[in-house]
This record gives C-alpha cells, sequence and structure tokens, in this order.
C-alpha cells in the first residue's frame, strides 16, 4: 500500500472514519457487535423507500471501505488500525470480493 498520507495523518483518516461509522451506527440502532445481523445488513439491498436509505447505503460504504483499508494493511504486512467493526466482519467482505 502506498503512503498517501503520512501515518499521523493516515490514523487521524482512519479514525474520522471509524466515528462516522459509529454515529451512523447509533443513529440507526445497529449494533456493530453483533456479526450475524452486520453481515446481513452488508449483504442485503436496501429497500430505496426505506425511511433511513440513505444513512444505511452510507454506513455499508464507509463499512466496506474500512473493511478494504483494514485487507490492504494487513496484506501488506501492516498492523491494522483500531475499528469499531470487528476484523471478522471484514473476513466476510474478503470472502465477498473472491466472487
Amino acid at each position: 500500500m502506498d503512503k498517501p498520507y503520512l501515518d499521523n495523518e493516515f490514523e487521524t483518516v482512519v479514525h474520522q472514519l471509524n466515528q462516522e461509522i459509529d454515529r451512523l451506527a447509533f443513529a440507526l440502532k445497529l449494533d456493530l457487535s453483533n456479526h450475524a445481523f452486520l453481515h446481513q445488513f452488508l449483504i442485503q439491498e436496501i429497500d430505496q423507500e426505506h425511511d433511513h436509505f440513505h444513512k444505511r447505503e452510507t454506513l455499508k460504504g464507509l463499512i466496506t471501505l474500512r473493511g478494504k483499508i483494514s485487507i490492504e494493511l494487513t496484506a501488506s504486512g501492516q498492523p491494522d488500525l483500531p475499528s469499531p467493526v470487528d476484523e471478522a466482519i471484514y473476513q466476510f467482505l474478503r470472502v465477498d470480493q473472491s466472487n
């Protein structure tokens, strides 16, 4: 992984991403520690008429982005940074990416 940011800046950006994931999950009353529910949330299509469609789609995108960062860091031999989502969820993303 190329380092487009200095380490401290990269950590700050990832921390802000984590905060936004937490904020949206709280607003949607979604438990990020419930792996089965979170996995379903990530793979299911959301009805565009749903009251919180945009928040839900944004959260899915941010979790996917955070998962890709985690996967890239691990693949390059660097330690992952703290995350509001358990690494096991990112393993689901890795499986989904291979299909």
